[in-house]
């Protein structure tokens, strides 16, 4: 029989199962998953898939390169994860899936200072020899004995005796990735005191080898896969005579070893998932070093797969739909006011979203908890979340917090709330916006930005404003400012490419959005603006609210010194580029001075 939430709130276990099934919504599981496989089947117990997302980027993986694009909490990551999970579960089945699927997180890779094209070659190098040996060897160790030997088996036609030479060889070759991860590191960790990031990811990878039990086999007749102590050893003093290792540490020999490294297991292909690259934006050099590696290797029986977040730097030498056929999009999956059908996804998403994450926690149990009697409430908490699943997830535990706060202080006359409430739904959405608020209050340019937006947007009374896509508005939009209000999900953009309603605007335009949480106020209490909800409005009347990013701009870059008008003809010089005009002081628009030297 089902109970209200109130008869939850002093159930400790029930709390403790609550709290781990809404808090526990970060992206940093790679480090744990290759030893937890608990992990792995939390994603897949819990995991919605959008629009077909994680079946369409498994099959892609399989054959092609591609990106995937979306903010942050959108799913990049468990996405990534649950497809190199299923990829590698299947890559001994048939010829069809037999490509292996390797993890590589951005985040992880530490650099020197001042790192070169040729000295990222080879840290990069070490590091994909570091993260194959223990990926790999991970894969061949988890399958149960007696299904991976009869799945290699076919590989090698039913040949015993070829597979255990093959296997033998492998376990060779991923001794000797770890010898050249080892010594590399052993290297490169001297190179500088300080590094570029916070933590190593190309630490030493004695520990990743895992030899194999010499015993692995079906009953009738084991295969031997174990090398011995003395085999090991011999490997790594070759590897590290006369550094030896060096000569492995190029984009052309990677290649060759794992081309070879395939062909002893009688696979066809390998894929690369590329994740955090923003974590690099911060120095564009190695986004552009990163880039040439991968171009270099990008071809068959090589595919490469990144995570990208928007206006967080560039592919530099990659080209969506060249180099990187695919692209799924994770930002326009839930877009609430696009339309009724998407409105309708958004909802049927999120509620599955909690569906699923009670399910794993609570089992059969989950059919009893109900946590909103009010339709209407449960639908404020997804339009607030932009369709980003982490701030929903955040949102909602907050509105948990809420309600056990509430039900064990002294209740107020009346009758009580048994559920979550609209009050405790407002208090957590503007708890979501003034976390994301407190990123940019010392940054006072950004602040700067998102007050002229907002006073934009409560001129029209609009939450949604419109943006050309002229090539000046791309430049200005990928500046910090703009970038790390889009990177802080301050604002959303909505939708590309829409027409404009003027005839006599040139550029098709973006539609972006106010984040409804940080600007609660604005819509909710002092109802400056109204918050879109209806695709209509963006059609009627969105599309005339055109705002152009370069006024703010050009304030700020008058404010930095980096643009002065001129006194003559008030045309705007841009100092940095307008080099001869500076020096020679006259404007080139009207021939005036631009600055009294008397």
């Amino acid at each position: 029989m089902s109970k209200a939430l109130k008869d939850y709130v002093s159930n400790v276990e029930f709390i403790n199962k609550m709290n781990s099934a809404f808090s526990d919504l970060r992206a940093d599981y790679e480090l744990s998953m290759d030893v937890n496989q608990e992990k792995i089947a939390e994603l897949v117990g819990t995991h919605v898939d959008v629009k077909n997302q994680l079946t369409d980027l498994i099959s892609f993986s399989r054959s092609s390169s591609g990106v995937v694009s979306g903010l942050r909490g959108t799913g990049k990551t468990h996405l990534l994860l649950l497809a190199r999970n299923k990829i590698n579960q299947s890559c001994f089945d048939n010829d069809e899936n037999s490509v292996f699927c390797a993890y590589l997180n951005i985040k992880r890779l530490a650099l020197p200072e001042n790192c070169d094209q040729d000295l990222f070659n080879r840290i990069f190098s070490v590091y994909i020899y570091s993260e194959l040996s223990k990926q790999l060897s991970h894969v061949l160790i988890s399958f149960e004995n007696e299904t991976l030997i009869k799945k290699l088996l076919n590989r090698f036609n039913k040949d015993r005796r070829k597979l255990e030479k093959s296997l033998h060889d492998v376990e060779s070759k991923l001794v000797e990735f770890s010898a050249i991860a080892r010594n590399g590191n052993s290297e490169f960790k001297n190179l500088s005191i300080g590094t570029i990031g916070h933590e190593s990811g190309t630490q030493s990878s004695s520990s990743s080898t895992v030899s194999f039990d010499a015993k692995v086999g079906m009953k009738d007749a084991a295969v031997g896969m174990g090398l011995s102590y003395e085999d090991i050893e011999s490997i790594s003093k070759r590897i590290a005579q006369n550094n030896t290792y060096l000569t492995y540490l190029n984009y052309t020999k990677v290649r060759d070893e794992i081309i070879s490294l395939l062909r002893m297991l009688g696979l066809k292909g390998i894929t690369f998932y590329i994740d955090e690259w923003e974590k690099i934006s911060y120095e564009p050099k190695l986004q552009e070093y990163l880039s040439f590696f991968i171009d270099r290797i990008n071809d068959d029986p090589f595919y490469f797969w990144i995570s990208v977040v928007p206006n967080r730097g560039g592919l530099y030498h990659l080209k969506i739909g060249a180099d990187l056929q695919h692209l799924i999009d994770l930002d326009d999956s839930l877009v609430y006011e696009n339309s009724s059908n998407e409105r309708d996804l958004c909802l049927n998403y999120f509620q599955k979203f909690v569906d699923n994450r009670l399910k794993y926690y609570f089992g059969d149990e989950a059919t009893d908890i109900k946590l909103f009697n009010n339709k209407n409430n449960f639908e404020k908490l997804v339009l607030a979340s932009m369709g980003n699943s982490r701030d929903f997830g955040t949102m909602l535990l907050k509105c948990w917090s809420e309600f056990q706060s509430y039900r064990t202080s002294s209740l107020s006359p009346g009758r009580p709330f048994q559920y979550i409430s609209e009050n405790m739904v407002i208090s957590s959405i503007k708890n979501s916006g003034d976390k994301k608020k407190s990123n940019i209050q010392k940054d006072t340019a950004t602040l700067n930005v998102l007050n002229d937006i907002e006073t934009f947007c409560t001129t029209k009374k609009s939450s949604h404003f419109a943006v050309e896509e002229s090539r000046s508005n791309i430049g200005y939009l990928a500046r910090n400012e703009f970038s790390d209000l889009i990177y802080h999900r301050l604002i959303h953009l909505r939708k590309r490419y829409v027409p404009a309603k003027d005839t006599s605007t040139k550029n098709k335009l973006s539609i972006y959005a106010l984040d409804y949480s940080s600007s609660y106020n604005l819509h909710s209490q002092e109802k400056r603006l109204r918050f879109i909800t209806e695709y209509k409005d963006i059609h009627d009347k969105v599309r005339r609210y055109i705002y152009d990013p370069k006024q703010i701009v050009t304030r700020l870059q008058i404010e930095n010194g980096e643009v002065i008008p001129c006194p003559s003809c008030n045309e705007d010089i841009n100092i940095i580029k307008m080099v001869a005009a500076w020096k020679n002081n006259y404007c080139p628009f009207c021939d005036g001075r631009i600055r009294n030297e008397n």
